[in-house]
């Protein structure tokens, strides 16, 4: 008996959007062409994994990429179906048994908001230098961080603003939340922006794995790459996302070896898929979890009776949109911790009259709307969301 095995840990300590089923499928191998055979499987597989989430697709519309050869956890798929997992595959008596899990994008019960929303991608650091060493992979962090600037852009409902050459990282000994809190706020503050992703590389270390053969053991040098998010809300002083992905791969290099990270190359091994497609399964949820939040864009400027907001063209803003006032005030605990108090106006409405790629002009027909008070406080889109 062959068998595969391979593990894909993701930690979890928020709720997430992804749904995941499980499917498996047998095939007798017939023949010399395994690989066709071994394709097929896994689709039919992902297919009964559809079955089981009540979505019907049929094999024929199940793509999957190169990266099927590798035996990856983490495969390609188009339609419904987001992210797949190779949990085995065996070979016994000549019949292919493969089992796998899929990510089936659900059916989204939440508001959509109508404008894209607006992300500060940091850099991500590297937590243990020492394990760059091997390879001199010193710039990971930085590269992994223009990865994830490029698949976030890809999303139509997400426009990122970078400060890749920046990267915060908090001491272990303090309070996550209450770091976020302060960092998130002056960068919220001095980026006109709600939405901050902070991360950090936690584990790039070697391992050796042995393969049992029948007659001499195979030892696979591999590397982990576990990588550690948040997602925050600085409007709303909410932890968003808190996930750690993790995935491993073959590390092909020899000891003294150094990586040019910035070579195509590098991203078409083992190592370098591997990393890339844990970047693209947290693209995922990050686009999944902001596709339901509620903008809250902030007033950066006032001129005679109008206001200019931080959102324009780029987000989606067109002339004769509307919005309300929305009032923002931080309350202080008695622990220490500052908590905003949201308030909306419903009584009066802004529209916008002028846009820019990244603001837009809004004017109300009630003069007592307007004022110098408004100014660094928020608005919302009118009717999309439910109040506060």
């Amino acid at each position: 008996m062959i068998i595969y095995s391979v593990f894909f840990s993701i930690f979890l300590s928020s709720p997430c959007f992804a749904t995941w089923y499980q499917g498996s499928a047998q095939q007798k191998i017939e023949g010399f062409d395994f690989e066709k055979i071994r394709t097929q499987t896994i689709k039919r597989a992902i297919a009964n994994a559809a079955i089981q989430s009540h979505s019907y697709i049929q094999v024929e519309d199940i793509v999957l990429d190169g990266l099927l050869q590798s035996s990856k956890t983490l495969l390609r798929s188009e339609g419904q179906i987001r992210r797949v997992e190779i949990l085995s595959e065996s070979i016994n008596n000549d019949i292919l048994s493969v089992t796998v899990k899929a990510d089936i994008k659900p059916l989204s019960n939440c508001q959509k908001a109508p404008y894209a929303k607006s992300l500060l991608l940091t850099q991500f650091p590297i937590l243990k230098p020492s394990q760059a060493t091997q390879g001199a992979l010193f710039d990971i962090g930085i590269q992994t961080s223009k990865r994830f600037e490029l698949q976030l852009n890809a999303q139509p409902k997400i426009f990122v603003n970078s400060l890749l050459n920046s990267a915060f990282t908090p001491d272990n000994s303090l309070d996550m939340e209450h770091y976020l809190e302060n960092v998130g706020r002056y960068l919220a503050t001095k980026y006109d922006i709600q939405f901050i992703l902070f991360g950090a590389i936690r584990d790039i270390s070697l391992f050796e794995q042995v393969k049992d053969n029948i007659l001499i053991d195979d030892v696979l040098l591999r590397r982990n790459f576990t990588l550690q998010l948040y997602l925050y809300d600085a409007i709303r002083g909410n932890i968003l996302l808190h996930k750690n992905y993790h995935d491993e791969a073959n590390w092909q290099y020899k000891q003294n070896h150094i990586v040019d990270t910035n070579n195509s190359i590098f991203w078409r091994t083992d190592y370098g898929r591997s990393v890339l497609h844990t970047i693209s399964s947290a693209v995922i949820d990050i686009n999944d979890i902001l596709s339901c939040q509620q903008s809250l864009p902030q007033i950066i400027h006032h001129n005679n009776g109008q206001l200019l907001i931080n959102i324009g063209k780029k987000q989606g803003v067109k002339i004769g949109d509307e919005f309300e006032l929305v009032n923002r005030r931080l309350l202080q605990g008695a622990n220490g911790k500052t908590y905003p108090l949201l308030s909306t106006d419903h009584l009066r409405t802004l529209n916008v009259i002028q846009v820019n790629n990244q603001s837009a002009v809004l004017t109300s027909d009630s003069l007592s709307a307007v004022n110098d008070r408004q100014l660094f406080n928020l608005v919302s889109p009118k009717n999309i969301f439910s109040t506060f």
